[in-house]
C-alpha cells in the first residue's frame, strides 16, 4: 500500500495541515471546546467561533503555549480528532511535523509522541526544524554555500535563524508575537477610552491596521462601556496599534544585531547582500519592512502569504525528498 505524506504545522493560534494526496493545506484555529465533565465539544474553527461567546460549561483551550505543546493531553486530543475526520484510517501515513529549532529536548520529543499517540496509522515521523521549513517555503537554496537570515514573526513567538549550508548556523526563538500586540491593544482602549473589547475585537483592529491604505483614517470598535456597562461603538485611530507594533519591532531588531554580531563575518556578508527574510503572520504589517532596513541598513525581503511559508516549505521537503540537519 501506497503511504501517505502529511506536512504539519502546529502554531500557537493556527494549524495547518498539507495532503500530498490531495495536494491542498488544510487551515484550522489551534483551539479546543471542552464540556464541564471534559469531553470535547468541539475542535478547529468550531471551537473558535466559540470563544468569548461560551457559557459557563464550555472551556476553550489554546494547547500551544510560546511555540511548545503547553497543554500535552488536550492537543492530543484536538490533534487526533482532526486527523481522524480527514485521513483515511486504512492508509499508513508519513508524517512531516515543523518544530521550532530553539527548545530542548524534552520540548522537541513531546512534538514526536504527540503524532505517534494522535493517530493510528503512523508509519513514520520526522521532525523538521521550522527555520529551514521556513526558509525552503521562502524560495531560498537552504544547500548553498551562502548565509540567509529569516525572521519568523508569529503570534505567540518570533524566531530568528540563520541558515547556511542544509543547516541552522544560529536560531533564537523569542516569546514575542502579534498576541502581546492584541493584549496592548485592550489596555490601552481600557485606560484611555473606558471601553472594553474581547481579543477578536482586538485582532480585527490589529489587522486593519496592518492592511490598511489610507494613512489616519479611522476605526471603529464595539465592546462593553466600563462606566454604563452597557454596549458601546466608538471611533479610535485607525494607527492605534502603531505604538505596540514599534515596541515590539524594535526588540527583534535589537536580537537579529546580535546575532549578525556573533555570526561567522562571511555569512554576515552574505546576509547583508541577500537581505533579511520576513514570514510569519505578525510580519504583514507594512511599516515592518521600513523600520528595520533604517535600523539594520540591510533589504527586508518580505514574500505573499508570509504565513504559510512554512507549510509551503514542508510541502516542498515532501516532495523532493530535502535532507536537512
Amino acid at each position: 500500500m501506497k503511504k501517505g505524506l502529511i506536512g504539519i504545522e502546529l502554531g500557537s493560534k493556527n494549524l495547518r495541515i498539507y495532503s500530498k494526496e490531495k495536494d491542498q493545506i488544510l487551515r484550522l484555529k489551534n483551539v479546543i471546546a471542552l464540556t464541564e465533565d471534559s469531553e470535547t465539544a468541539a475542535v478547529g474553527n468550531e471551537a473558535f467561533s466559540m470563544y468569548e461567546k461560551e457559557p459557563h460549561q464550555i472551556q476553550i483551550i489554546t494547547p500551544m503555549v510560546h511555540g511548545v505543546i503547553g497543554d500535552y493531553t488536550n492537543m492530543r486530543r484536538l490533534l487526533a480528532q482532526i486527523l481522524r475526520r480527514y485521513l483515511r484510517k486504512l492508509k499508513k501515513y508519513e508524517f512531516y511535523m515543523a518544530v521550532p529549532s530553539d527548545i530542548t529536548g524534552v520540548e522537541r520529543r513531546a512534538f514526536y509522541d504527540l503524532m505517534l499517540e494522535s493517530f493510528r496509522s503512523v508509519k513514520e515521523v520526522r521532525l523538521c526544524p521550522k527555520p529551514m521549513a521556513d526558509a525552503v517555503g521562502l524560495g531560498i537554496d537552504v544547500g548553498a554555500p551562502c548565509g540567509n537570515m529569516v525572521i519568523n514573526m508569529g503570534a505567540d513567538t518570533t524566531e530568528i535563524s540563520v541558515i547556511s549550508l542544509g543547516g541552522i548556523v544560529r536560531s533564537r526563538l523569542v516569546k514575542q508575537g502579534g498576541s502581546q500586540i492584541d493584549q496592548w491593544m485592550i489596555s490601552k482602549l481600557k485606560r484611555n477610552h473606558n471601553i472594553e473589547i474581547g481579543m477578536k475585537s482586538a485582532e480585527r483592529l490589529k489587522l486593519l491596521y496592518a492592511r490598511r491604505e489610507e494613512e489616519g483614517k479611522p476605526a471603529y470598535v464595539k465592546g462593553r462601556d466600563l462606566v454604563s456597562g452597557l454596549p458601546k461603538k466608538i471611533q479610535v485611530p485607525g494607527d492605534l496599534a502603531e505604538e505596540k507594533v514599534r515596541s515590539y519591532v524594535n526588540d527583534i531588531i535589537i536580537e537579529a544585531k546580535a546575532m549578525l554580531e556573533v555570526i561567522p563575518p562571511e555569512l554576515a556578508s552574505d546576509i547583508m547582500v541577500e537581505g533579511i527574510y520576513l514570514s510569519g503572520g505578525s510580519s504583514s504589517f507594512q511599516k515592518i519592512p521600513e523600520w528595520m532596513e533604517d535600523a539594520i541598513g540591510i533589504h527586508i525581503r518580505t514574500g505573499e502569504q508570509p504565513e504559510e511559508s512554512v507549510v509551503r516549505g514542508l510541502k516542498t521537503m515532501m516532495n523532493k525528498d530535502y535532507k536537512y540537519q
